[in-house]
């Protein structure tokens, strides 16, 4: 039988690589699984056109065997999403014949009827075969090998539940047991009380549930597998008794009406997608709890949020859009990451309890805050963390930070300053913008240009080699001028900054440009560059695309020799060359050109001998 199994298997997925050949005979289509073994299974109507559904479908057309062009084929099973919009007869048993294998995914998802009775040679059941179906009953042959039938009694009535042979995992639930009958109305089961011989609920055992309102887990649970409860719009409230319990993905999202929750104490960790788009309005998790999983409560309607002092991970999105949310104590949560609370668009405040590590990119992008309050502890912050919340007026860099992956603010339309706390070792403030700094002092990256910042001109300090990724992004900057020690512009330096008229890059080789300017810069705006650099600018990649491109007079003429010790070709040797020896000695550029030019002594390394001649052709000058 497993041999059976395997080679069934390879044969389906098969059908990617090999021409299907259709058929119909007598009311159903089939699909040529496997022509040398004549395989056959049953699929939709028609593919192209899901609303030209079956209709009155019942016992007497299913086959085990199906003959097309006198040739005799073996019918495997269901083939996925066969049997949809109430394509059974109503109000009959539907038996699938004695030879049918398996059953695909969604093969009766929206089907009603009495019942569906599966024969014993039935052994395959893919995990969502039987979701979003409405049979009142559902039985299996007593000799069947892999599944059985228990009856569930819950408000006067047996449901129909569909598990493994050894009892203790359900598969599958009958989606409409009847109550009663009145009129045109009919009152359904809506609630459920799993058994406590049950230990485990299968892959999308209840998937699409459409009458259940409540259904009540025993602390005998100790795992609910994927999309268990997916799109049960009905269910109105979720308790698990068991801490220990084994969550698989999106096991309630889509639960739409679900307004309550209740988690036992010492759960340490919710799965991705837990509860996504459901109804929820406020939270309250365990102690014991230490992370949030993916996109676990995204796009609920919670207002508030009680998160335990143990919880130590926000996974990405796991708060994310739930616009009525207003204020988030964090406690002691480490690590926040990417769109944590993205379009938690009445977001105004948070607070945490100074263990906060890490602030994943876009974190609290489109939110309302006023006030970044980063608190000090913080060592990482990715990029974008405040990506377009116009509302932020005010943001200072804790001292503790030691790496800011890029700029925090594009589009923070209200922000005019960047701040960093006194102290800080890796970052600094100047002229309002945010650069990074080496263990003396000096920036070498500029990372972040705030949108609102009073003055349109940029000046990039000397010793600067990176216009960080997105830097600049959004800011109507009209004049930026960069040093000769630049090297490189990074991914995005200057996307959607339109408003340029001028860019002088006074570097002597053209930095290397990860991503283009705007396209209207190109047109409108003169790109300056030193005198005897000029053809390189307008060969290299890139800065070519610049209609207006002109030279520079720093003093020299092309072809003219540099100026002795003039290492940022301005014409003259000061202070600012001496930083730049000192930056060289201490590993801050890869340029070799500039290397070579401080290699005053001709030794072939720059050390503080070089220094030293630097000082004394300035004292002589």
């Amino acid at each position: 039988m497993k041999k059976l199994f395997t080679i069934l298997g390879l044969s389906l997925m098969s059908l990617a690589l090999s021409a299907q050949t259709f058929f119909t005979s007598g009311k159903l289509r089939y699909e040529v699984v496997d022509e040398t073994n004549k395989w056959v299974r049953i699929v939709e109507k028609n593919a192209s056109n899901p609303d030209d559904a079956y209709q009155n479908i019942a016992t007497a057309d299913f086959s085990a065997t199906v003959t097309n062009g006198g040739v005799e084929y073996t019918v495997l099973g269901v083939g996925p999403g066969a049997f949809t919009k109430g394509s059974l007869s109503e109000n009959t048993v539907t038996r699938l014949p004695e030879g049918f294998l398996y059953i695909d995914n969604g093969a009766f998802d929206g089907c009603s009827g009495i019942s569906l009775r599966l024969p014993s040679t039935l052994t395959m059941l893919a995990p969502m075969a039987l979701g979003g179906n409405k049979f009142r009953f559902l039985a299996v042959d007593d000799n069947n090998p892999e599944f059985k039938r228990i009856a569930v009694t819950t408000q006067g009535r047996d449901v129909s539940t569909i598990v493994n042979k050894e009892g203790n995992k359900i598969i599958a639930v009958a989606g409409s047991m009847v109550i009663s009958f009145d009129g045109d109305n009919t009152a359904y089961v809506t609630q459920f009380s799993i058994p406590s011989t049950i230990t485990e609920i299968g892959d999308y055992a209840f998937y699409k549930h459409p009458n259940f309102t409540n259904v009540t887990i025993p602390a005998s649970v100790t795992k609910i597998g994927d999309a268990a409860f997916y799109g049960c719009e009905k269910i109105t409230s979720v308790s698990l008794p068991n801490p220990n319990v084994e969550l698989g993905l999106s096991v309630w999202s889509g639960c739409s009406a679900l307004t309550s929750l209740s988690l036992p104490q010492g759960m340490e960790k919710l799965a991705r997608h837990s509860f996504y788009m459901c109804g929820l309005e406020s939270i309250t998790l365990p102690e014991g709890m230490k992370s949030i999983g993916f996109m676990a409560f995204a796009s609920n309607n919670i207002k508030t949020i009680n998160l335990p002092s143990t919880l130590e991970l926000i996974d990405s999105c796991c708060f994310q859009n739930n616009t009525e949310l207003v204020s988030v104590n964090l406690k002691n949560v480490k690590q926040m990451d990417q769109f944590a609370f993205m379009g938690c668009t009445g977001l105004k405040t948070y607070s945490c309890n100074g263990q906060l590590e890490k602030i994943g990119s876009s974190a609290f992008c489109r939110t309302a805050l006023v006030d970044a309050q980063l608190p000090e502890g913080v060592k990482t912050m990715l990029g974008n963390v405040f990506f377009r919340t116009t509302s932020l007026q005010t943001i200072t860099i804790p001292s503790t930070v030691e790496e800011i992956d890029f700029t925090p603010i594009v589009g923070c339309t209200a922000v005019k300053r960047v701040q960093v706390a006194e102290g800080s070792t890796h970052f600094a403030e100047l002229d309002s913008c945010l650069y990074q700094i080496d263990e003396n002092g000096n920036p070498f990256r500029l990372v972040a240009v705030p949108s609102a910042r009073d003055n349109k001109v940029l000046i990039v300090p000397e010793g600067v080699t990176e216009i960080g990724r997105q830097a600049v992004r959004e800011v109507a900057m009209t004049e930026v001028w960069m040093p000769s020690s630049t090297q490189t512009l990074a991914s995005s330096a200057f996307s959607s900054s339109s408003a340029l008229t001028r860019v002088t890059c006074m570097a002597i080789n053209p930095p290397t440009v990860e991503s283009d300017f705007e396209d209207n810069v190109y047109a409108t705006a003169t790109l300056y560059v030193p005198m005897r650099s000029l053809d390189a600018y307008k060969a290299a990649e890139v800065w070519q695309k610049f209609q207006n491109i002109e030279g520079i007079d720093t003093g020299e003429e092309p072809g003219d020799e540099p100026v002795l010790g003039d290492l940022n070709d301005d014409g003259k040797v000061d202070v600012s060359d001496v930083n730049i020896a000192i930056n060289i000695i201490l590993g801050g550029t890869d340029n070799e050109q500039l290397k070579a030019l401080a290699d005053l002594t001709g030794d072939g390394k720059v050390d503080v001998s070089d220094v030293n001649s630097l000082i004394n052709i300035i004292l002589k000058n």
